[in-house]
């Protein structure tokens, strides 16, 4: 397992500019491929389903897929992201289409694992969203244990906060 750790997360959080440990080999596996968005405490994903893709780049940046069903309605946004620590594993992300042109959000992997097939990230706060987290998982229903393991990277009060998309809430968790 990769983690940055919940001590660096609060103290980035409450403003403190602490450098940023990684595991570099898992977070570029973590960083490609798609993952589907299972909890998150977000607004947008409340009334959402979504998945997220990823694809490396020349110089390190990916292609970022977000894909999202709402009722009947499916919707896509695509954007670039750059690698903006020198870990290179924090990125800024940038609209590439008309109406995301001028959008920016920062956001980074907070620990995964990729035998179990979970992800945690961190966004900082937008013009249009507040900071969160996201769990993301390789399948669309994953176990207890592979959430459970998630949200035990989360600080207590965003573990608490996190909520499960529409698309499957009603459905029960595999074992």
């Amino acid at each position: 397992m990769c983690q940055t750790g919940t001590n660096w997360l609060l103290a980035r959080l409450a403003g403190m500019d602490l450098p940023i440990p990684t595991c570099d080999s898992e977070l570029r596996e973590l960083a490609s491929g798609t993952w589907h968005i299972v909890m998150s405490d977000l607004p947008l994903w409340r009334a959402r389903s979504g998945t997220v893709s990823y694809a490396p780049l020349p110089g390190g940046e990916l292609a970022d897929v977000v894909s999202w069903r709402k009722g009947e309605r499916m919707g896509r946004v695509v954007g670039i992201d750059r690698p903006i620590s020198e870990d290179g594993w924090q990125w800024e992300w940038r609209g590439v289409e008309p109406l995301t042109l001028l959008t920016r959000s920062r956001w980074r992997f907070l620990a995964g694992n990729l035998r179990q097939g979970w992800a945690v990230t961190a966004f900082e706060k937008t013009l249009f969203t507040p900071a969160g987290f996201d769990i993301y998982a390789r399948i669309a229903q994953p176990n207890h244990a592979m959430l459970s393991a998630a949200l035990a990277n989360l600080p207590p009060d965003a573990a608490r906060r996190m909520s499960i998309p529409p698309l499957w809430q009603s459905e029960p968790l595999l074992a």
